[in-house]
């Protein structure tokens, strides 16, 4: 379940929204709009003058529990509405995952992050007792995500 204490440690949740692929994406993608529905981020600024495809970049302040840090990303792959993947390049580095499927009553999001901390093993085994504070934020956020959509 928490995999390899060495390797990163994978959160993935799911929801259904009852809406399409094509109205689910744009808020995905609206950078400084994130922290609408993304409770833990603070603020997004996008770096540079790309705003969309694979190298945009883009750093975010986060506050989990009582950590906040910067979280700067660069988009690695971006097939609109069906696929975006980042790179975390801050001191927690890791990988974004989003897709959206069609469903019979709109799209189910998955959404996995893969997450290796700064430290060795004492900051895997810190980030893993970090593991249910992450998964209950990134449901929370969806929740939130599905209601500004469907509204």
């Amino acid at each position: 379940m928490y995999g390899n204490v060495a390797g990163p440690l994978h959160i993935t949740t799911t929801i259904d929204i009852r809406r399409p692929a094509e109205v689910v994406w744009p808020w995905l993608v609206d950078w400084e709009g994130l922290p609408r529905w993304m409770r833990e981020m603070r603020q997004v600024r996008v770096l540079g003058d790309r705003r969309e495809g694979a190298g945009m970049r883009a750093v975010a302040t986060i506050r989990l529990g009582a950590v906040t840090t910067t979280d700067p990303i660069v988009v690695t792959r971006w097939e609109p509405p069906a696929v975006l993947e980042i790179d975390h390049l801050g001191w927690v580095k890791g990988h974004g995952y989003m897709e959206l499927s069609p469903t019979e009553d709109g799209t189910l999001l998955f959404w996995r992050e893969s997450l290796v901390p700064p430290w060795g093993i004492p900051g895997r085994l810190g980030l893993r007792l970090y593991r249910p504070l992450l998964a209950r934020t990134f449901a929370r956020d969806l929740q939130r995500l599905r209601e500004l959509v469907e509204a």
